[in-house]
């Protein structure tokens, strides 16, 4: 009985271990990104090692604002390229490449991004604070990259 008490607890260790470390947890306050997210679904977040980000990738970030508070939103313009998002459509360093979300034809922005700095939309434009609004991203904000939603448990699924 003491043994398997020993293995419980070590368990436990282990498991809060990789939690903190590897994993996260992050609960969707607004609505920012329904369709993808909804307010107060809880997500899992992959923290370490931080995977590559792309663009389409959904990640948790401290707000540059406000660094008490955690946002998230999906990738749209990695470190060093130059975006163009207007009513002919997006570009990337001038080529055109197919969004992936749903950009409203009203968007006219132009913006060359610095190294080490991630430009990010929320999937809901109309209610979304995000980098429309002259803030970027910087790596060191990162928290990590949303893998899942775990909770409510009639709705677990992989983020895309």
């Amino acid at each position: 009985m003491k043994k398997l008490g020993i293995d419980f607890l070590l368990a436990l260790a282990v498991f809060l271990l990789v939690n903190r470390i590897f994993l996260g947890e992050f609960t969707v306050m607004g609505t920012s990104m329904v369709p993808t997210v909804f307010p107060g679904e809880r997500i899992l977040v992959q923290k370490f090692p931080i995977p590559q980000i792309r663009r389409c990738d959904v990640i948790v970030f401290l707000y540059p604002r406000n660094p008490r508070k955690t946002f998230i939103k999906r990738v749209l313009g990695l470190p060093g390229e130059e975006i163009t998002i207007s009513e002919k459509g997006f570009f990337v360093n001038g080529r055109r490449e197919k969004p992936c979300l749903s950009l409203p034809e009203a968007l006219n922005i132009k913006r060359k991004i610095p190294l080490g700095f991630f430009f990010v939309l929320g999937d809901n434009f109309q209610v979304s604070n995000d980098s429309r609004y002259g803030w970027l991203v910087p790596r060191e904000f990162l928290v990590g990259k949303a893998i899942a939603v775990y909770w409510p448990l009639y709705d677990v699924r992989r983020i895309k």
